[in-house]
């Protein structure tokens, strides 16, 4: 019986017990991140006029926002979003000490990590 016992059984279960407690180690599946896309916003250049710079304020579903401004004679802007759906905001003109002007509401949905946005150029 003793030997039964530290032959067969006693190693059945110490193997039982290693395999439970590395399983449960390694079980724990991490989340995955969510998508972040670029977006690569432009415009024709040529068509800025007087010196400004272009703004752009995005807000996601959650609320959480994301802007950016260049000068207009760049000709585009590159904005990091931190996750895909949908996007609601505005993009306007704007030069230091004067009120913002040509503003326009933008809807944009985010559903790849490189969104090309071709914009018509605020006066």
């Amino acid at each position: 019986m003793r030997t039964a016992l530290s032959c067969i059984v006693l190693p059945w279960t110490l193997g039982l017990v290693f395999w439970l407690l590395f399983g449960a180690c390694v079980a724990d599946v991490p989340e995955e991140p969510e998508p972040v896309s670029r977006l690569l916003a432009s415009w024709d250049p040529l068509a800025c006029g007087d010196p400004h710079r272009v703004v752009v304020e995005l807000e996601d579903e959650s609320g959480n926002p994301v802007s950016g401004s260049t000068p207009c004679w760049l000709g585009g802007i590159a904005l990091d979003l931190p996750r895909w759906g949908w996007y609601t905001g505005r993009i306007y003109t704007w030069v230091q000490g004067e009120p913002i002007r040509s503003v326009r509401s933008v809807r944009l949905a985010v559903d790849a990590p490189l969104i090309r946005w071709q914009v018509i150029t605020p006066p």
